[in-house]
C-alpha cells in the first residue's frame, strides 16, 4: 500500500532533535534533505498539463519509457525547491501540525512539459490528493496502472481546462508563505 499523506510523527521528533542539535546549519540541512528522500508526501503532484496529458494520451496512457523522447520531455515542476522548504524549516522551530503545513504547502508540484515552463502559462487540470496518484519515488514519480487508469478515466469525461501563467503561481506561493510564517507559534 502506497501512503502519500502519510503524517509520522516519527518524522516530527526526528526534526525537533536535527533543530535542537548543536550541529551547524548545513550539517542540519543534509539530514533533513536524506530524511526525507524518496517519501511520497514530497513533490506532490497536484495538477496536470494539456500538453502532457496528451502525450500520455498518443501512448494510450501507458507508462512511457525511459529510451522515448517524450520522457525527457514531461517534467515535475515545483515552484519551491527542497531546499527553500528545509530553509523555512530551520528558521525556527514549528509545532508539529505548521511543520507538517508547511511541507505540503511548498511540495505542490505540476506535471507539465519542458515547452510549457518555457512558455511560462499552459492550460492544466487539477489532480485529487485522495487518490495518491504520481507519488514521488527517489527518482522520478510513480506511473502504474492506477494512474493509466485515472487518465484513461479522465480522457472520457468532458475536460474543463483552466489557464494559469507561471509567475502567477510563484505570487500565489509566495503570499501564502509570508501568511504562513505568522502561524509558526
Amino acid at each position: 500500500m502506497r501512503f502519500w499523506n502519510y503524517k509520522s510523527q516519527d518524522f516530527y521528533i526526528f526534526y525537533e532533535s536535527i533543530f535542537d542539535s548543536d550541529f551547524p546549519i548545513e550539517k542540519k540541512k543534509i539530514i533533513l534533505r536524506s530524511l526525507f528522500t524518496g517519501e511520497y508526501f514530497l513533490s506532490n503532484i497536484i495538477c496536470i498539463s494539456k500538453v502532457c496529458f496528451e502525450e500520455y494520451k498518443k501512448n494510450n496512457f501507458k507508462k512511457i519509457l525511459k529510451p522515448k523522447k517524450v520522457n525527457k520531455r514531461i517534467i515535475r515542476h515545483q515552484f519551491t525547491n527542497f531546499n527553500d522548504t528545509i530553509n523555512l524549516l530551520l528558521e525556527e522551530k514549528l509545532l508539529i501540525k505548521n511543520f507538517w503545513k508547511k511541507i505540503y504547502q511548498n511540495e505542490k508540484t505540476h506535471l507539465i512539459t519542458k515547452s510549457e515552463k518555457d512558455k511560462k502559462e499552459y492550460l492544466y487540470i487539477d489532480i485529487p490528493e485522495e487518490g495518491g496518484y504520481f507519488l514521488n519515488k527517489t527518482v522520478g514519480y510513480e506511473y502504474g496502472k492506477k494512474e493509466e487508469l485515472f487518465l484513461k478515466y479522465i480522457n472520457s469525461q468532458k475536460i474543463k481546462w483552466k489557464k494559469i501563467k507561471l509567475t502567477e503561481i510563484t505570487d500565489v506561493i509566495k503570499a501564502d508563505t509570508f501568511e504562513n510564517s505568522f502561524d509558526k507559534k
